[in-house]
């Protein structure tokens, strides 16, 4: 049986008390709207047909922006999602795309605001540059896509629960809004950080060694050689082969790639805030050792991944969903070399080398006994 909490029992109960249309005037509409007083008044006083005539226009412009407005969103379905990768305390890139039935025609002046919650009658709007804040001028034929921003504060998983869609066609009188339904859901990675002096060379800090310590003699020139009858096709090398006039295929031993492995402590008894320094100094620091050539590990939460295994987006990703829970046991033989241990939690085995991260992300420590 599924628990649902109070508050997202509230959050039904507003959304289905909430009125499916919003109509609020613009300046101009304000302006519009006073303005059938003043002529009534004046008509009805000076019998002048005039000003009827006015009073008649007035009332006709309000009622033709409602029921066009009405038109112009009518069945327009909002899809939202990232286009790059979202990363703490910087802004993300977002598609907006647009769907209507061509049926109903072209659409004018559509805009997607993010909402900060469901009010029942008067939601309010987040202020930038937190929001999403999409502008569509024309929406033509089935569907038209639009680049929005938004940046999330946290690392993590975050969602944006409630958008609305608003138009102020054709006159520009009122802010005609409705509810729209969107699903979008990010994995934040960790905030992007300088690398410190400490992590620039995994080879100067990996106490069993070995693993970071394994380099390929050169180029891939030099690892290509004549191909035997016991080398998979999948080893020839096309563009030299092709150059030479016979197959030629990589020598695997001389263009492996060194390794290093990193892993992060984080257990429930870690500082919260120095769990979030130690991530980001594992994000800086596998992207540092990727970018120099390095086949990257990781050991993080309860999850292990070798050299090789997973892509450097991969690792990213697994650090942008830690919580905290158990050390990985990397296995006989696979440990990493470098563990970072935040405030509060314990080096998870010996001799190795363990760097202490603060609050602040400063590192203290070295290798353990």
């Amino acid at each position: 049986m599924r628990v649902v909490s109070w508050r997202a029992l509230l959050e039904r109960v507003r959304r289905r008390f909430r009125p499916p249309r919003r109509a609020v005037p613009t300046r101009a509409g304000w302006f519009v709207l006073a303005v059938p007083l003043v002529l009534g008044m004046a008509a009805v006083t000076a019998s002048n047909n005039l000003l009827f005539m006015l009073l008649a226009a007035s009332l006709g412009a309000i009622v033709l922006s409602g029921i066009l407005s009405e038109r112009n969103i009518r069945e327009v379905r909002v899809h939202v999602r990232p286009v790059t990768a979202a990363y703490a305390g910087e802004p993300c890139r977002l598609e907006v795309r647009f769907e209507r039935p061509p049926e109903l025609g072209p659409a004018f002046g559509l805009k997607v605001l993010e909402l900060e919650h469901s009010g029942l009658w008067s939601p309010r709007r987040k202020a930038p540059p937190h929001t999403v804040q999409a502008f569509l001028p024309v929406l033509e034929g089935a569907s038209a896509t639009t680049l929005a921003a938004r940046q999330f504060p946290r690392r993590g998983r975050a969602s944006v629960p409630l958008f609305e869609l608003v138009t102020r066609f054709p006159f520009g009188l009122l802010n005609k809004a409705r509810d729209v339904e969107v699903e979008l859901d990010v994995l934040v990675r960790p905030r992007r950080v300088p690398v410190p002096p400490a992590l620039l060379d995994p080879r100067s800090t990996a106490g069993e060694g070995e693993w970071a310590e394994r380099r390929g003699p050169g180029v891939e020139l030099y690892g290509l050689r004549e191909r035997q009858e016991w080398d998979a096709a999948s080893r020839v090398h096309a563009l030299r082969s092709l150059s030479l006039g016979r197959d030629v295929v990589l020598e695997t031993a001389q263009v492996e790639r060194p390794t290093a492995w990193l892993g992060v402590v984080s257990t429930p008894a870690a500082d919260p805030e120095a769990l979030e320094r130690a991530l980001e100094l594992a994000a800086a620091a596998l992207v540092a050792w990727d970018e120099e050539g390095y086949a990257v590990g990781l050991a993080v939460g309860e999850a292990v991944y070798a050299p090789g295994e997973v892509s450097l987006d991969g690792l990213l990703d697994a650090l942008a969903a830690v919580v905290p829970g158990p050390v990985p046991d990397p296995g006989r033989g696979r440990r990493p070399g470098l563990w970072l241990v935040p405030a509060g939690a314990r080096a998870p085995i010996t001799g190795v080398v363990a760097l202490g991260v603060g609050r602040q992300g400063e590192l203290t420590g070295g290798p353990t006994a």
